[in-house]
């Protein structure tokens, strides 16, 4: 394509192919390969030449956009720093960040309630996804992907977790990502992500006065006789015993029925 230079900002998703991007400004260009993001400010001079047929995934969005909320303008500021451009390399993250991407297609296609509000929050989510990422990835390039799978299960504990899906969004076995996964938290996968999820439970309950059914569901657990064992065998007693010991003999009224 031309050089071009947009009113908008806009996040360039590489699905598939190979591209080389670069500024008028920029005396390096830049490689995106398969899963890469190039972040754009408004205004900026730039081109994509291909270096393989490419498959291109679009966001575009307005200063105002941005302007109408601080949090937003960092998280933009971050992801491009001082240049005016931005790449963040594919990995595991991808898939999560491409069902990011197609919940927003749907959204624009399609004509349900609250379409204006579900196409700000889809690009709202790309923002947060792309700017939680590493910058740099080290040398080790498994372990890289072992971090990327710790880092997602810490932020979306809740959804429905297993060894199997851990080990497809790293790339790798079952028995080396278990070895990289106890290497880098002390302890297996199951370990940690019960843990995360017991204690986020814990939190609602005790600070948050959640109810005991609220808490398990809230934090990934669908089956309630199964949270009540691991949380007795984490906590030393089930969650009604544990609350009444927390609070000196008394319960919020939520739990008084539980």
């Amino acid at each position: 394509m031309a050089k071009r230079a947009d009113s908008f900002h806009k996040i360039i998703y590489v699905l598939q192919g190979d591209v080389v991007f670069s500024e008028t400004d920029q005396n390096k260009p830049l490689r995106a390969t398969a899963g890469s993001a190039l972040c754009v400010n408004a205004g900026v001079r730039h081109q994509l030449t291909d270096s393989e047929p490419p498959t291109l995934l679009l966001l575009c969005f307005t200063r105002d956009f941005l302007a109408r909320d601080q949090e937003l303008e960092k998280l933009w500021s971050r992801l491009t720093g001082s240049s005016p451009a931005g790449i963040r390399p594919g990995g595991s993250w991808g898939s999560r960040f491409e069902a990011l991407w197609r919940a927003g297609i749907v959204e624009q296609t399609g004509g349900q309630p609250g379409r204006e509000v579900a196409l700000r929050a889809a690009s709202e989510n790309i923002l947060v996804a792309l700017a939680r990422l590493p910058i740099d990835p080290p040398d080790d390039a498994a372990t890289h992907r072992v971090s990327n799978v710790a880092r997602e299960v810490a932020e979306t504990f809740y959804e429905p977790w297993s060894l199997e899906r851990a080990c497809a969004r790293a790339g790798m076995s079952r028995r080396h990502f278990s070895k990289l996964f106890r290497a880098q938290l002390g302890r297996t996968f199951l370990e940690h992500l019960t843990e995360l999820r017991l204690t986020h439970a814990a939190t609602l309950l005790e600070e948050h006065h959640h109810s005991i059914i609220g808490a398990a569901f809230s934090s990934g657990y669908g089956d309630l006789s199964h949270f009540y064992r691991l949380f007795r065998a984490r906590f030393g007693h089930p969650p009604r015993a544990w609350l009444e010991k927390r609070n000196g003999g008394d319960l919020p009224p939520q739990d008084r029925n539980d």
